[in-house]
């Protein structure tokens, strides 16, 4: 008899944790994790909401000029208006006032590209250009550099890159950068009226 309770002993101890434990477990992991989370928040989004939460300076009329410009109006690129806000949303896109731009239609480009070979493109693009002067005029010499740049970079493309959901941008972002750097900084825009491939 005295066996049978000792032998009853050992299986109560052998038995495994408690809910409890389990709970405790449960409750320092969550706790661990959210540490975690809010650090790596702090340290990747701090500088984005530091700058939001930046002081606006109030102007004192239709246009006060930047103190820290010396009395200076500045212009920052970003087609701010008087009130602070975007220009209007029909003549800006990225800074840019399309209303003083003029447009230059490309001759269109077809062409077999890189991989797969036997796929062709057909390309109508425009380009968006700073007006130039009433004496001088737009060269061809560059326009036509560019066009031959733009066949070139073609003949380049895959089509998975072009396949890719943000392929497309990344073609006319390669395109803007390529005009924008033949040009001297004169073509901002580059439209893409028209991509066949076959």
């Amino acid at each position: 008899m005295a066996d049978a309770i000792a032998d009853d002993e050992p299986e109560e101890e052998e038995k495994g944790s408690s809910p409890l434990m389990a709970v405790v477990f449960i409750l320092v992991a969550a706790l661990l994790a959210g540490g975690v989370g809010f650090g790596v928040g702090q340290t990747l989004f701090a500088p984005m909401i530091a700058g939001a939460d930046a002081p606006v300076a109030q102007e004192t009329g239709p246009q006060a000029p930047n103190a820290a410009d010396g009395g200076q109006d500045s212009d920052d690129g970003y087609g701010a208006d008087e009130d602070g806000h975007g220009a209007d949303s029909e003549t800006s896109l990225r800074g840019l006032d399309f209303a003083s731009l003029e447009v230059l239609e490309l001759e269109p480009i077809t062409t077999n590209i890189g991989v797969p070979s036997d796929v062709w493109v057909r390309m109508e693009l425009s380009l968006a250009i700073e007006p130039v002067d009433e004496e001088e005029a737009i060269d061809p010499v560059m326009i036509e550099a560019i066009h031959a740049d733009f066949l070139a970079y073609m003949r380049t493309t895959r089509l998975q890159s072009l396949a890719l959901p943000s392929g497309f941008q990344h073609m006319v972002t390669d395109l803007e950068s390529r005009a924008a750097l033949r040009s001297g900084g004169i073509v901002k825009r580059v439209f893409v009226k028209a991509l066949l491939l076959e």
